[in-house]
């Protein structure tokens, strides 16, 4: 009953804002949808997707660098937190350089301020400005986000949160092991028979292996977190958690989506859980924030009570 008043306990003001602006920006998605069904007009929810839905993917991993970059500056020179944090920033500002040149620089759209130059710039430069965007917004970000989680681990550990890993974690460690391997095997083999040539594709095939990492480390912190109640801390990692399941999720129903007849409806549904995973990592830093600002809050509130 603790956990379940502590998940019903006020939200700070800027958990509220973003929330609020993720389900006004999905309800207009979804009015957009149902407006493009009916009309017949699909080409009405792919522009909502390639504006509105770009912009929003701008600003709100801008906004978790941001609260991110706060969030570091709050620790200790010598706190290993501090480290993990460093790392959770950088994360996010490779995830804001991912989404500025994924979803500006690399689409044919007004919103490109390189398609209003005087000579224009070349369709393979559009084109690869938006393949970058998808490397450092997918295996780059994640590489440097699951390195500042493995620095969390570590703290939590010092701490003496959980000294070991329970039985399940070495199970799906295991079970990750032979994902990585097998997916290793399987890359090794197209490129063997040519199926895979470009650099690009290469380097994006470790998304998978790392998001399964992502989800091992977000479910060893989130444990032992959620132990000591569902407060600021544990909304913190349980975001970042959230993130990285819609992420994977987006990813999936993007594959989905260049294989069946129902390539619209999985698409559409892939950006909707990219839109649920960018406000999952803005809303993580800002519950670290928030702790921060409670924490400092009380100590004032105790020297006053002193000082009276």
């Amino acid at each position: 009953m603790k956990a379940l008043r502590d998940l019903w306990t006020p939200a700070p003001p800027v958990v509220w804002l973003i929330g609020a602006a993720t389900a006004a920006h999905l309800a207009v998605g979804v009015t957009m949808a149902v407006a493009a069904w009916v009309a017949g007009r699909p080409a009405l929810l792919g522009d909502f997707f390639r504006y509105p839905g770009a912009l929003f993917l701008v600003a709100v991993s801008t906004t978790g660098f941001w609260f991110s970059m706060h969030c570091w500056r709050q620790f200790s020179k010598n706190d290993l937190l501090r480290q993990a944090w460093l790392l959770i920033m950088l994360a996010a500002a490779v995830n804001v350089a991912g989404s500025l040149f994924s979803h500006v620089l690399g689409a044919y759209t007004p919103l490109n301020p390189l398609m209003h130059t005087a000579t224009g710039w070349p369709a393979p430069a559009i084109k690869l400005f938006g393949r970058v965007g998808l490397l450092l917004g997918g295996p780059f970000q994640m590489t440097l986000l699951a390195c500042g989680l493995s620095f969390v681990l570590r703290a939590y550990r010092r701490s003496g949160l959980f000294p070991h890993l329970a039985r399940w974690a070495w199970l799906l460690a295991g079970a990750m092991m032979l994902y990585t391997v097998h997916e290793a095997r399987l890359v090794q083999q197209l490129l063997s028979t040519g199926k895979i040539s470009g650099g690009f594709q290469i380097l994006g095939w470790p998304s998978d292996p790392l998001l399964i990492v992502l989800l091992f480390e977000a479910m060893c912190i989130l444990r032992p977190v959620l132990g000591t109640g569902w407060g600021l801390i544990a909304k913190c990692w349980g975001a970042f958690a959230a993130g990285i399941v819609l992420h994977a999720l987006g990813d999936i129903l993007l594959l989905a989506a260049s294989q069946g007849s129902t390539s619209q409806i999985a698409q559409a549904l892939s950006w909707c859980a990219w839109f649920l995973a960018g406000a999952a990592y803005a809303l993580g830093p800002a519950y670290q924030l928030e702790a921060f600002r409670r924490v400092s809050q009380g100590s004032r509130d105790a020297n006053a009570r002193r000082a009276a």
